[in-house]
C-alpha cells in the first residue's frame, strides 16, 4: 500500500490547476434598458389675442397636436402658444 502511495505521488495530478496569461482575470458585459413612457401635461391655459397660451411641462424636445409638431428648446417646463382657429369656421362632430 505504501508502494502505491509513492507510486501515485510521482505522477502528473490529472485535475491539477494550470497558471496561463489572463487566467486572473475576467470581462463581462451588462447593459441596461430604461424605458421612459412620453409625458406632456398643461399647467395653465391663458387665452390671448389670436390664440391660448399654454404653460406645458414634457419629457420630451417636441410634440404633435393636431398633426402639427411643436419644439421645445428644453425639456421640463416650457410656454405653447397655439393660434385660435377663425370665428368663421365651424366643426360638426359626429357625422
Amino acid at each position: 500500500m505504501k508502494s502505491a502511495l509513492s507510486a501515485m505521488l510521482l505522477l502528473p495530478l490529472a485535475c491539477m490547476a494550470e497558471t496561463r496569461v489572463g487566467a486572473n482575470s475576467a470581462t463581462a458585459r451588462l447593459n441596461f434598458t430604461v424605458i421612459v413612457p412620453p409625458v406632456f401635461r398643461v399647467l395653465q391655459v391663458t387665452p390671448m389675442a389670436g390664440g391660448y397660451e399654454y404653460r406645458v411641462w414634457t419629457n420630451q424636445r417636441s410634440v404633435v397636436l393636431n398633426g402639427r409638431e411643436f419644439r421645445f428648446n428644453q425639456v421640463g417646463e416650457s410656454t405653447l402658444k397655439v393660434p385660435a382657429a377663425p370665428s368663421a369656421l365651424y366643426v360638426v362632430h359626429g357625422l
